[in-house]
């Protein structure tokens, strides 16, 4: 049995009615489209549950001070209250380390494994080596714990690199029988590179998987794990089309067989024509499976700076940009990251009533030259919001709108709302006597969980597994997501 979802939040229009106009007669009865009766009247409208004077707004993080260079992390996982972070190590002589470019082998490549009990201060816990048998060209590292896999394999890496010498010919052989609409335009017989995977029982140790996962090449962001609505595994990864960086999406049934890599994502016709999306950045709400989010982070070729956008999502399939431009920019001209910056994953309770991503930037252009004192400069730190406030319903002046019909998973509502002095929200059960939006007391202040009153009484006053749809209306405020209690 599905529980009943007790925490909601505005990132999207899923929860937004969008109804529409109703025709009525002079006497206020309500005219179908079909088969009106007779006489003819003149109809007039009503606004019925259509939204109105409401937009949705991405909210900008709160950056804060660099972390101390005194632990490595990568992609971080909050679990069993601790901060979990893997990332990929690799030894080369000197002058060989050109990431995705490198032509020859490490001496040594691992995974690192780092641990934090309050997300500041790191300490590495452990680093396994695994044969690389002569691949080269390392990138695009991404890890997963997997809900589903046998115990043998609960934790997952993945990794982009060019495969050894004698394997290019079979792979290049097997990569012609891929129809051109999901090829990599990059590939070429002698510029070849694929997806490999790495497995552990416990995080610390790990088994390099023998054949690789797919041809593809992801010289940058790559993020993978299970979707248990769509019971597939899921991975976000790096394509080229057009001289752009796009981001694509394929799925497996199989961890170790994967579909093709489609194109889901790409640079926004209004925007600059040399723009890219560089990184995916995906990530879910903590707690909240469902609520899918994407951080990619936009490259502006023209000045070689980037910022951080927010995409939502409610299937991880079909995504929309929330409007409100960078959620995270640059800092003031001169800061530490005050030109080129991109988003880490995930999003993770930082504290009981706040919300962050690791991000990383440096004062230098993306392609500037990388001499030692250039690669020192990139920092790495946390963005956060107040729980909840990823994106918020604003009314500029006055604003109403409608959910769809939900299931209360309480007999109290809070809502997470923000209004200035002279502004109020109110809410009300539409259709429920006594609970009705005229019958609220207003809401005013800024607060992550007030309890809505109706005349005083909190209760919802409904029949328990009744449905509800409620009713807001906004004056010059902002209203976030609401609750069940």
């Amino acid at each position: 049995m599905t529980p009943i979802q007790k925490t909601y939040l505005f990132t999207d229009v899923r929860h937004i009615r969008c109804g529409d106009l109703e025709w009525v007669s002079p006497d206020g009865q309500r005219l179908p489209v079909a088969g009106p009766p007779l006489p003819e009247v003149e109809a007039r409208s009503r606004t019925g549950m259509l939204p109105y004077g409401i937009r949705l707004a991405a909210q900008q993080a709160i950056k804060m001070q660099p972390l101390p260079k005194t632990g490595r992390f990568g992609r971080v996982v909050f679990d069993s209250g601790l901060y979990r972070s893997w990332y990929l190590h690799y030894e080369h002589r000197p002058g060989e380390n050109l990431g995705a470019y490198s032509t020859q082998t490490p001496l040594e490549v691992g995974i690192g494994y780092s641990e934090s009990k309050d997300g500041f201060e790191w300490v590495e816990r452990g680093r396994c080596t695994f044969p690389v048998r002569g691949q080269t060209g390392f990138d695009g590292f991404g890890v997963f714990i997997d809900p589903r896999g046998p115990a043998s394999e609960r934790y997952k890496v993945v990794y982009s690199a060019r495969p050894p010498e004698g394997e290019r010919p079979a792979l290049w052989a097997g990569y012609q029988k891929v129809h051109p609409r999901y090829r990599d335009v990059r590939m070429r017989e002698h510029h070849l590179y694929a997806m490999y995977g790495v497995v552990s029982p416990d995080g610390l140790n790990w088994e390099a998987l023998p054949e690789p996962l797919m041809v593809h090449m992801s010289d940058t962001d790559t993020t993978v794990y299970y979707d248990d609505w769509l019971e597939r595994y899921v991975m976000y990864t790096r394509l080229y089309w057009q001289e752009r960086r796009w981001v694509g999406r394929a799925e497996a049934e199989d961890f170790r067989r994967w579909g093709p890599v489609q194109p889901f994502l790409w640079p926004d016709l209004g925007g600059s024509l040399s723009d890219d999306i560089y990184t995916n950045g995906r990530t879910e709400y903590p707690g909240l499976p469902g609520y899918h989010f994407l951080f990619p982070m936009v490259y502006h070729r023209f000045q070689q700076t980037s910022d951080i956008r927010l995409y939502s999502s409610a299937d991880g399939i079909c995504w929309m940009a929330v409007p409100g431009g960078p959620v995270i920019a640059p800092g003031e001209a001169g800061s530490w990251d005050s030109e080129f910056l991109g988003a880490g994953k995930d999003l993770v309770p930082l504290g009981t009533d706040r919300v962050a991503i690791p991000y990383g930037g440096t004062s230098y252009p993306h392609k500037y030259p990388r001499w030692a004192r250039v690669l020192e400069a990139v920092r790495a730190a946390w963005a956060w919001w107040p729980k909840g406030r990823l994106c918020a319903v604003v009314a500029d002046q006055v604003g109403e709108f409608h959910t769809f019909g939900i299931t209360p998973g309480g007999r109290e509502l809070r809502i997470n709302v923000r209004t200035r002095r002279g502004s109020e929200v109110r809410v009300g059960l539409a259709g429920v006597p006594g609970r009705s939006v005229d019958d609220c007391d207003p809401v005013t202040g800024d607060h992550l969980a007030w309890t809505v009153r109706w005349r005083g009484q909190s209760d919802l006053g409904v029949q328990e597994g009744e449905k509800v749809s409620l009713h807001f209306k906004l004056r010059s405020a902002e209203v976030f997501g609401f609750e069940w209690v």
